[in-house]
């Protein structure tokens, strides 16, 4: 696990660190959920990777359909980004579908940054988790923040766990290119991931906003 100046730098570093100068060959590819976070076709053409954009709409339950892609085109990838639950449409990945992405990664070769800097908003029960599906942990980088946690976007605090090997070629570009937090900043972080309580005010908050907004979209539909 290391820390971060927010998500933002790790799932853009992590691209650059992890990213080969060619797959199968060829110039490598990197799938991207569409709509997406622009960090992740930034760090795919910073690493001289080809975007590849994936539509995640409603036909597809609104996440990726990675597996459906041509067998040859997964053999040029090499990072598969999945946000879950994703931005905008807050479609939660369940435990079978990041069994499937884990295997199909297996299968093909690549890495899977799994952005869940959401996974603490939830409305009935937490989402599973990109780690929760057993695969290798040099396979998945897992990414996480207080920006959605606990409101905090401005304090730019965040992390990422992965497996050893992985983390030290992450540690390697950071200890060049990397903006650590100034000491004040950490300190404030250490509390807010320290405490759960404001944590579980805050999502009681979104509760009653998606509350209110079932009365309304049930009033517009009767």
């Amino acid at each position: 696990i290391m820390a971060l100046n927010g998500t933002r730098e790790g799932l853009f570093n992590a691209a650059l660190a992890l990213c080969p100068e060619q797959k199968a060959g060829q110039r490598p590819a990197v799938l991207i959920p569409n709509p997406f976070y622009q960090v992740y076709a930034v760090a795919a053409l910073a690493a001289g990777a080809e975007p590849i954009f994936v539509p995640a709409t409603v036909a597809t339950g609104f996440l990726p359909d990675y597996g459906a892609l041509d067998p040859a085109l997964l053999d040029r990838v090499a990072v598969a980004y999945l946000c879950s639950p994703s931005n905008p449409q807050g479609a939660v990945a369940s435990a079978a579908y990041w069994t499937d992405l884990m295997a199909l990664a297996e299968k093909h070769d690549f890495r899977v940054f799994a952005d869940e800097c959401y996974s603490e908003i939830w409305r009935t029960a937490p989402p599973s988790g990109a780690r929760e599906a057993g695969a290798d942990p040099e396979r998945v980088a897992v990414f996480h923040s207080l920006s959605k946690r606990s409101n905090l976007p401005g304090l730019r605090s965040g992390f990422v766990a992965t497996g050893p090997e992985t983390m030290q070629r992450i540690r390697r570009l950071r200890a060049y290119a990397g903006a650590p937090l100034p000491l004040p900043l950490m300190r404030g972080a250490e509390a807010a991931w320290a405490d759960e309580t404001h944590v579980e005010e805050s999502r009681a908050r979104y509760q009653a906003k998606y509350a209110i907004a079932d009365q309304v979209f049930a009033g517009i539909e009767g």
